[in-house]
């Protein structure tokens, strides 16, 4: 009878929960539990095709796994990322549409391989394009991508040096354009080339993935050719706003962070309306400038009109060379006024950081502090870095807030920044915000202290891979401290000998001069100093033990001591 009441039962009436008694106990979970009593075994057959034919229940724990997905107390083995990653077999950037989330935003554990192999190998075969590849020794990024298995293009002047990355095996393609053309030529330009990509490549196994640069200067271009063709990338108007010096300080003021009192400097005339808002001592900088062009410190109104020339005839004065910015020959200047606008701004006492940040979908991924030298004076040209930061775990935090707040109410959600900021005497500061990875030795100190590769985490951003980088800021891998040697006087440096032996010493990471023998160089009381060398020296960690800020500030001074011993003759 109760095979046939079930065989006539709906079957989601009769999906109920099994409930065993015994013979002393009644089951009232229904009439078709009710059945089961006792050590009774009672087979039930459908008549359906169902998947439930020819499952016996008995009374006593069920051992037919189907029983047990019914009743919802199967327990199946959880699967390893690893499994999952061997599953999933050889993946590339084609997987990425069809990727689980939960792999994409994996951090890996003991169990499995780190989520950032698995994001690793989402990049390969992925077609990015890179707008202007910089100066040469901007080279690592591109074998970097190369190696993640990117699919590299690069659009540049014709003669760039970036030419040759065809040759060698580091980019599929080279596209040389015009870039001594005004912006909106060279945009229209670039984005035909673009379009013409697009479709090439739109139904093969490597579409265009990403538009991608390095180059502070390119990022407005880059945002607008994303934002034309659909593409990943920073909204151009966040990028409008960090790239405006003057812009940055009003969208701080309405998101009601702290910041310096400014002015914007359109002509000379306006100088005087400028320094009564502002005061002294003051700074003057290009608003939308970069590697330290054009700013200076002023403190009194004779200082800053002469100032003010000064910087002009500099931004006047300055061309593209080799993907670089450098003074051009005076035969090269361009004539006339500048229309270059300028932002007079109080100076920020105070030790200046920098802050590296990885942001995806709207939070950081991660945001480190670097602690930053004195800049040289008044032309703030830069001079050491230490990691990890020696700042109290207090003040890094505040840092780290501003810097993101900052990020935020530009507009910005995704990718990686340089954030530079002063600790005053009335708490963090911003500087500005370069919507790009750091130059110099930016990479290098993050990848040697924490293991994370900003060039990878700014090619997931570009391709719309979600950024999870797996550093554990509690346990740096090293200790890190680099230093410019600044030009100490102008003239004309005869050797560079003295770096081999730098080499030689345990710790030094490198000893790279960054001038030739023979080149004439300028020392800060003739202007911007030039640098002469960079130094890197490291410490790792004794088995067993941390590295602590005290390692840090020890490494900082073996640099410094290094750099004051370092003899470079000027004549």
């Amino acid at each position: 009878a109760a095979a046939a009441a079930a065989a006539t039962t709906p079957t989601h009436a009769r999906a109920q929960t099994h409930t065993p008694t015994d013979g002393n106990s009644k089951n009232t979970s229904g009439s078709f539990g009710a059945s089961l009593t006792g050590s009774f075994r009672q087979k039930i057959r459908t008549e359906s095709t169902t998947a439930f034919e020819h499952v016996e229940f008995t009374s006593k724990p069920p051992w037919h796994f189907l029983v047990e997905q019914l009743q919802g107390t199967g327990k199946l083995p959880t699967m390893a990322l690893r499994d999952q990653h061997r599953v999933l077999g050889s993946i590339d950037f084609s997987h990425l549409p069809k990727m689980p989330r939960e792999l994409m935003t994996a951090a890996g554990d003991d169990n499995g391989p780190a989520g950032q192999e698995i994001r690793r190998r989402l990049l390969g075969n992925a077609r990015v394009v890179f707008f202007t590849p910089g100066y040469k020794g901007k080279r690592f990024i591109y074998e970097t991508a190369a190696d993640l298995g990117v699919r590299g293009m690069i659009i540049d002047e014709p003669g760039s040096w970036a030419e040759g990355l065809v040759d060698d095996g580091v980019i599929e393609e080279f596209i040389p354009m015009m870039m001594d053309q005004d912006s909106e030529t060279v945009f229209n330009s670039a984005l035909a080339v673009l379009k013409n990509i697009q479709a090439k490549y739109q139904e093969t196994e490597s579409p265009l993935a990403g538009i991608c640069t390095f180059c502070e200067l390119s990022v407005p271009t880059v945002a607008r050719l994303c934002e034309a063709l659909g593409l990943p990338g920073s909204p151009s108007a966040a990028v409008d706003t960090a790239r405006d010096k003057h812009k940055t300080r009003a969208a701080m003021k309405q998101a009601g962070l702290a910041s310096p009192a400014n002015f914007r400097v359109d002509n000379v005339s306006q100088l005087g309306e400028a320094m009564a808002v502002v005061g002294f001592p003051a700074v003057l900088k290009p608003i939308s400038g970069a590697a330290s062009l054009g700013v200076k410190k002023v403190v009194n109104e004779d200082e800053l009109v002469s100032c003010y020339e000064e910087v002009v005839a500099e931004m006047n004065g300055t061309v593209v060379s080799s993907g670089a910015l450098i003074k051009a020959d005076p035969s090269q200047q361009a004539g006339g006024g500048s229309t270059c606008a300028f932002l007079l701004e109080e100076y920020l006492d105070g030790p200046e950081v920098d802050v590296d940040v990885v942001m995806s979908e709207g939070e950081a991924q991660y945001a480190v502090v670097v602690d930053n030298g004195p800049t040289i004076e008044p032309y703030f040209n830069e001079t050491w870095g230490a990691c990890p930061s020696t700042m109290a775990a207090d003040q890094q935090e505040e840092l780290r807030t501003m810097a993101m707040e900052s990020l935020k109410c530009c507009g910005f959600t995704t990718g990686v920044f340089h954030v530079e900021l002063k600790y005053t005497s009335r708490g963090p500061r911003l500087i500005e915000i370069n919507a790009r990875m750091g130059g110099g030795q930016v990479r290098k100190t993050h990848l040697e202290v924490y293991g994370i590769d900003l060039v990878e985490e700014t090619l997931f951003s570009c391709v719309g891979i979600p950024n999870r980088p797996p550093a554990d800021l509690s346990r740096p891998l090293c200790a890190l401290a680099y230093n410019y040697v600044n030009a100490p006087q102008s003239g004309r440096v005869e050797s560079l000998a003295a770096l081999a032996q730098l080499r030689r010493l345990p710790g030094v990471v490198y000893a790279k001069g960054l001038v030739k023998a023979g080149e004439l160089v300028v020392g800060p009381s003739d202007g911007l100093p030039t640098w002469l060398a960079d130094i890197m020296v490291e410490k790792k960690p004794v088995p067993g033990d941390a590295i602590t800020s005290t390692d840090a500030e020890e490494v900082l001074q073996s640099v410094l001591a290094l750099s004051e011993s370092l003899s470079i003759p000027i004549r």
